[in-house]
């Protein structure tokens, strides 16, 4: 088993079947993969157990998956001498999640235990509301890899949301993430007026390109910062909706208005070139603009579309080294030198938070929110 430790330009991706060279960040150093879908893909598939201890994921090269984690679980296996440790990650339930069912959980050819005792039950689960379901196919419960879920069932479904990307899925209320972002929603609300009934949430899946160019920023910026993630940041950012985009579960498909600005940015996510246009202001300069404040972004909401709910994107945001400002700057086209992002701070010209950063790069949207005043 061997490993290249040593990346090049040329050096192939390391996800089965594909050909293409790996992609190069913005640092100069190489990933293992030429896009960011190949390896999400390769991420999902590495959910697997080493077949000797059962606790660290298999060692995949070259996009082949071993079925030990290393050389030496893999000697150990073979000279019967196996290494135990702790119960795998994957799942620490010895019995079928549902609540009816006492029969020990399947455990498939590697060892690799599931949560459920077989296929019936797991999308019983699902009906009964005893688990979140997949947000693609709907259906089974969402998978559960190294102790984390995952939005989805299955490989296929996960390749499926991909593939059909720019696509919006829709959260149910019982959903953590539902929860988790009408929460924050919620609790952002600084404005004296009543706080909105949110009606429905949605999970934004971007476009491979914007997701890609996103990804490799923050990777730069965290490796030139030392800030985890780059100091990615979720912040709300109000526009217009010319459509009824998710005011219901039928209505998923991203309209084809040019004047539509939410569909237009979920597609191809945010295009500094259209900074200012609606608003023709900029206390910070010629920025895309976001807030921590979720009724100050209601407040550049405009449904022209003839829906009578309101809609605000989440996004997020990499902030990387943030300069904080009181008094505005409309020159500004790009942060200060040695920074990276804008911060209106409250007090001086500004009643509520800003966050402006300077490059498409640095924001992607990640969840819809439809809502009622």
């Amino acid at each position: 088993m061997s490993a290249t430790l040593i990346r090049t330009a040329d050096t192939q991706c390391s996800y089965p079947d594909c050909s293409k060279t790996v992609w190069q960040d913005p640092d100069g150093s190489y990933s293992a993969y030429c896009s960011r879908s190949h390896l999400e893909k390769a991420q999902f598939t590495a959910g697997e157990l080493c077949k000797n201890c059962q606790t660290r994921p298999v060692y995949v090269e070259n996009g082949r998956s071993h079925d030990f984690c290393g050389v030496r679980c893999a000697t150990a296996y073979r000279n019967g001498t196996q290494i135990r440790r702790d119960a795998p990650a994957q799942s620490t339930e010895s019995q079928c999640k549902l609540v009816e069912c006492k029969r020990p959980v399947y455990v498939d050819d590697d060892g690799v235990p599931g949560e459920y005792c077989s296929e019936s039950h797991r999308l019983k689960a699902v009906r009964a509301g005893a688990a979140e379901a997949c947000l693609f196919c709907g259906l089974a419960p969402k998978a559960r890899i190294n102790d984390r879920y995952s939005d989805f069932c299955s490989r296929r479904c996960k390749e499926d949301a991909v593939d059909s990307a720019p696509i919006i899925l829709q959260l149910q209320k019982s959903h953590d993430a539902y929860i988790e972002v009408e929460e924050q929603f919620k609790d952002t609300w600084k404005h004296s007026t009543n706080v909105p009934v949110v009606h429905q949430i949605w999970k934004i899946y971007g476009s491979k390109n914007a997701n890609d160019t996103f990804d490799r920023y923050r990777l730069s910026l965290e490796r030139r910062t030392g800030k985890k993630d780059g100091n990615t940041q979720r912040r709300w950012h109000g526009t217009i909706r010319a459509c009824t985009l998710g005011d219901s579960e039928l209505l998923r498909e991203l309209c084809t208005s040019e004047t539509c600005s939410l569909c237009n940015i979920i597609r191809s996510s945010f295009q500094l070139a259209r900074a200012g246009e609606r608003t023709n202001f900029g206390r910070f300069g010629a920025g895309i603009y976001t807030s921590g404040t979720s009724s100050k972004a209601n407040n550049y909401v405009a449904e022209t579309g003839g829906s009578s709910y309101k809609s605000v994107l989440l996004n997020e945001v990499i902030m990387g080294e943030g300069i904080k400002l009181h008094t505005g700057d409309e020159t500004l086209t790009e942060p200060p030198p040695g920074y990276d992002s804008v911060i209106g701070e409250p007090g001086g010209d500004l009643n509520y938070d800003e966050s402006i950063v300077y490059t498409n790069d640095a924001i992607r949207p990640i969840f819809l929110i439809l809502y009622q005043e």
